[in-house]
């Protein structure tokens, strides 16, 4: 199909105000499935203030075909605001007539159940000055609020329009980022207007928008959280609006059974101290645990000597007139990992220090020590490479090659895009043969945090010296798993896909800034469920 007849198809449907970005963005002839295709990016010349004008455009390699996307502004609507996305499939998988959009998918609500994924949830709009996330709204059923001009969750050549329900933002917010499988576009404008008309699917009773905005009961606001660690066994920081968790590695201040610090323990709580200082006065809550060893009455007098320890320590540190230091233990009764080995049972002895505050100002990360040597998994096929240079991954007969030649420092935020080149192999092996980024099966917030573990999405570390850098995620919510919390991050959903030979596929992450930092380390580490990989001297470069 060639540009002239997109256009008409396209217009038939009512898509005509998208018409010039995507003209635009075309080729002349449709780029077949043999045909290296790059994501592309692309911003409109429309007026912002026009609620049928694309603001920008991006290309989503995915299922052995692609999407571009057109994006229209940020359509307030009372409390709740609306995005219309322009989809249209500019080449398509291998014997297929429409692009598979499984890459939009996620859970924007758990709705009193385990992981539902819902069709579209993973397109968010970020917030970042306010350090929040805007999940799709729902039902109370975790049905999203939203109306699509297809009928299934795929994008035919012809074209789709889709649109999402989301909590509007406050008065004075006049853009929000918006998150795409493989992209962050930031600076959306936010304007009052009419809500674009979708038609409906054939065959369908048309929604109205007021229909649509109806359906909205559950809408997320989350606030985002950033979580870094010294892998030299040291001190962990989670960090939001909100708290700042503090988890110091018990074996590095105690020596086993002992709840006498150790004189090396003291380097340690300066930097948690050091951490206490930049925010806010509020209550400090010490908390001590151990692992399952040994009867678990006397851990859990371990646990509550430890934190006493810990406090003393700390009063002599900050000043307890403005942080309050309450200390309690908690024995075995709460670990971050499975008590099945040595290794989980040390992480498992800790203590952590929980701030209540406001934030206000940014901690900086350490980037002292050592960078730890890589880990290529139990099977020795991980793989550690120049990030410009790259790495093939090999499955079936289908290669991928891995890059990620910078990050962007935009919004306040480093946003990673990784990507994967296709090269070689059967044309039907698009369908057959993925590559995947996987984040394995544990997440670093521990044992109870439900079923994130298992869909936390792509989501590798940043390294800097000795400190590991983690993605900002956000809590979706109670967990089906009794006594669990939900976690997701803010990253793709998806972490693996299928391209076209020749074809990239993007996957991107969020991050908090490091402001000053030039180049960072990019490492998914070895855990259950990966296959390790870690791209060295990753340039950033301001947007």
């Amino acid at each position: 199909m060639d540009a002239v007849s997109r256009r008409q198809t396209l217009a038939m449907l009512g898509l005509g105000a998208a018409l010039p970005m995507l003209a635009a963005c075309q080729p002349d002839g449709d780029s077949g499935p043999g045909q290296s295709s790059t994501p592309e990016e692309s911003e409109d010349a429309s007026s912002p203030g026009d609620p049928e004008g694309v603001v920008a455009s991006r290309t989503v390699v995915t299922e052995g075909g692609s999407i571009e996307v057109a994006i229209l502004p940020v359509v307030r609507a009372d409390n709740r605001c609306v995005l219309t996305l322009d989809l249209v499939a500019t080449s398509l998988p291998e014997g297929g007539d429409a692009v598979p959009a499984r890459r939009f998918s996620g859970d924007a609500t758990l709705a009193g159940r385990p992981v539902v994924m819902e069709d579209w949830a993973a397109v968010r709009l970020v917030d970042p000055e306010g350090a929040r996330i805007r999940l799709p709204a729902s039902a109370q059923n975790g049905s999203l609020a939203s109306r699509a001009s297809v009928a299934f969750q795929e994008v035919p050549e012809t074209g789709a329009r889709l649109q999402l329900v989301y909590a509007a933002p406050e008065t004075g917010i006049e853009q929000l980022g918006l998150l795409l499988p493989g992209w962050y576009v930031p600076g959306i404008p936010v304007i009052d207007g009419e809500v674009p008309q979708v038609p409906p699917p054939p065959d369908a009773e048309p929604l109205e928008a007021a229909e649509m905005l109806g359906m909205a009961e559950v809408i997320p606001v989350l606030p985002l959280e950033g979580y870094t660690r010294q892998l030299d066994g040291g001190v962990g920081v989670i960090e939001s609006v909100e708290k700042v968790e503090i988890q110091l590695a018990g074996d590095v201040l105690f020596d086993s059974s002992s709840a006498e610090l150790r004189p090396e323990a003291g380097e340690i709580l300066d930097a948690a101290a050091a951490n206490i200082a930049g925010y806010e006065e509020g209550a400090v809550d010490i908390v001590g645990h151990t692992d399952d060893v040994g009867p678990s009455a006397e851990n859990l007098s371990l646990s509550q000597a430890r934190a006493e320890s810990v406090a003393r320590a700390l009063s002599t540190r900050i000043d307890p007139s403005l942080y309050a230091l309450k200390k309690h233990g908690l024995g075995e009764s709460s670990p971050v990992a499975p008590n099945t080995s040595d290794a989980n049972r040390q992480l498992n002895r800790r203590v952590t220090l929980t701030l209540t505050s406001q934030k206000i100002q940014q901690t900086e990360v350490d980037a002292s020590g050592d960078v730890p040597p890589f880990d290529d998994g139990i099977l020795g096929d991980g793989t550690e490479a120049d990030a410009r240079e790259g790495f093939e991954r090999e499955d079936g007969g289908v290669s991928y090659r891995i890059t990620a030649p910078s990050m962007l420092r935009v919004d306040g935020l480093l946003v990673l895009t990784v990507t994967a080149q296709r090269s070689g192999g059967p044309a039907d092996a698009a369908q057959t043969q993925p590559v995947d980024l996987g984040a394995g099966v544990y997440s670093y917030r521990g044992e109870n945090t439900g079923y994130s573990s298992t869909f936390a999405g792509f989501a590798p570390r940043l390294l800097l010296g000795s400190t590991a850098i983690y993605p900002l995620d956000y809590l979706l919510g109670d967990s089906a798993i009794e006594g669990s919390m939900e976690w997701r991050n803010a990253t793709d959903t998806a972490t693996s896909d299928r391209a076209a030979d020749g074809d990239i596929l993007q996957f991107t992450a969020l991050y908090r800034d490091q402001p000053g930092v030039a180049s960072l380390i990019v490492e998914q580490p070895s855990v259950l469920g990966t296959v390790p990989f870690r791209l060295n001297d990753v340039v950033v470069e301001d947007a």
